[in-house]
């Protein structure tokens, strides 16, 4: 199995960055090392519910220290990247030593003018919260327990005529838990095939459309096995399969403003009869306005509607406003508001007592910050607000299940509010970033979040600090 995995490696490696010897190459590796020091308190709010067992406050010092080494090889065809950034970490609470892992590898070729082929490996193994991508804003490792993921891409693309091309991929996600005993998290692979059309009709109109399907295996820690309405007994699978699709419509009115249409889709079929398949509709239209080179807007808003197996159909808005402002030259304000639904599948927060996923309805507010003190001093502060209601309509099955209520008794959608909650996240936080002696970067950073919710043991404060001393430096060059 090893050899196989390394042959089919080394193939990709060959087609994509073997180019004739006609094409000029150019190669570097770099060479570097971080010094860390991370400090990170999690506290929870103590449930003011009789016999909820609370999770402990959690206190988290380590120390660590990471080679870099950075391979980048290219042409005017090809390109490869590759860098190996591997960390070696001791807690100054427990007082015990771990290595973290972060490979990554990329590479595209161009084998004609119009078709190019791009292909992505990262792997990861660490309890950082801010090397796992979120999924959604209250997708976040609290408790910095370890994981790892690994993150296989490969895209396809052939442009057919100016600014016009159509694209195919495949994306596989793997997560894993190194917590998946009693009362652990749980586990997936994530299957994703997409497919791509940018087409521009003239110089004022084009049009974009992206699908997905996605198939979704899951790994419970503990097979959850309850009683059916028939009185059989059902395993409640996790697995699912999620479809996607986005068509926007851009009219160029002039050079500073264009106008836009989009429809929105999402679906989710799953595979347990007891989960209600949902379909979710967003049309939104809305306007992009670039008033100064400094300044540009956009605004957008429009209907969405929602159904749910057994549920009422309901109706309700999207809206969107960002603001980009390059105040000066070395000082920049994004801002953004954004009122929502989405319907979240994945969650590395999953675990036997709670999960993260369901109809969610949102809105987000976010401010960043950037500003260049004096040269090669950097600061960037940042603030976000999310407000979310999320539907655990299978949590609530269960439970009725469970305490022998007739579930044919219950009034649907009251039955629907009830299964809704409330989530209130608050993050804020900066960072200060120097350079010096031409190779060197000295940064710390802040991070607090806060998280308010009505589910048991799920609020809590945290505050995370980070130092890093770096250097990096270019070692060959052929």
């Amino acid at each position: 199995m090893l050899r196989t995995k390394l042959l089919l490696f080394m193939i990709i490696i060959s087609v994509f960055c073997l180019s004739q010897n006609s094409y000029a190459r150019l190669s570097t590796l770099t060479g570097g090392l971080t010094l860390g020091y991370d400090f990170d308190e999690t506290k929870y709010e103590r449930p003011n519910i009789e016999g909820a067992t609370p999770i402990e406050n959690h206190y988290f010092k380590q120390l660590s220290f990471a080679p870099l080494l950075l391979l980048e090889t290219t042409s005017s065809i090809d390109s490869l990247s590759i860098r190996f950034n591997p960390s070696f970490t001791y807690s100054l609470e427990t007082y015990q030593s771990d290595i973290d892992h972060n490979f990554y590898i990329s590479a595209y070729r161009d084998f004609t003018s119009r078709l190019r082929l791009e292909f992505s490996n990262g792997f990861i193994y660490t309890n950082d919260p801010e090397l796992l991508e979120e999924e959604i804003t209250s997708d976040y490792n609290r408790g910095r327990r370890r994981y790892w993921t690994n993150d296989f891409n490969f895209n396809s693309t052939y442009a057919y005529g100016t600014e016009s091309s159509v694209g195919a991929g495949y994306t596989y996600r793997i997560l894993r838990n190194d917590d998946t005993g009693p009362g652990g998290y749980e586990d997936y692979d994530r299957h994703v095939a997409d497919l791509s059309l940018q087409h521009q009709f003239n110089a004022a109109w084009n049009i974009d459309i992206t699908g997905s399907y996605t198939r979704g295996l899951f790994d419970q820690p503990d097979p959850v096995v309850v009683e059916a309405i028939e009185g059989e007994v059902e395993d409640l699978s996790n697995d699912l399969s999620e479809y996607r699709a986005i068509t926007t419509v851009n009219w160029i009115f002039s050079p500073r403003k264009t106008f836009y249409s989009s429809y929105d889709f999402i679906g989710s079929d799953y595979d347990a009869i007891l989960r209600n398949n949902t379909n979710l509709h967003n049309l939104t239209f809305g306007a992009q306005y670039q008033h100064t080179r400094q300044l540009s807007f956009e605004l957008g808003g429009g209907p969405s509607y929602e159904k749910t197996e057994t549920f009422d159909a309901n109706w309700d808005y999207n809206a969107l406003f960002n603001l980009n402002y390059d105040i000066a030259q070395h000082t920049s304000i994004v801002a953004s508001v954004e009122k929502g639904f989405d319907i979240e599948n994945f969650s590395q927060n999953n675990n036997s007592l709670g999960r993260d996923e369901g109809l969610t309805d949102f809105w987000e507010w976010r401010l960043n910050f950037s500003h260049e003190l004096v040269a090669d001093l950097t600061a960037t502060l940042f603030a976000a607000y999310r407000d979310e209601r999320q539907e655990i309509i299978l949590h609530s099955i269960i439970s009725s299940v469970d305490s022998g209520t007739d579930l044919a008794t219950i009034d649907n959608e009251e039955f629907r509010e009830e299964s809704t909650f409330d989530r209130d996240i608050y993050r804020a936080g900066g960072s200060l970033s120097y350079d010096f002696l031409r190779w060197y970067t000295a940064a710390v950073s802040y991070t607090y979040r806060q998280q308010e919710s009505e589910r048991i043991n799920d609020s809590y404060d945290e505050h995370r600090v980070y130092l890093t001393l770096s250097v990096q430096k270019e070692l060959l060059r052929w």
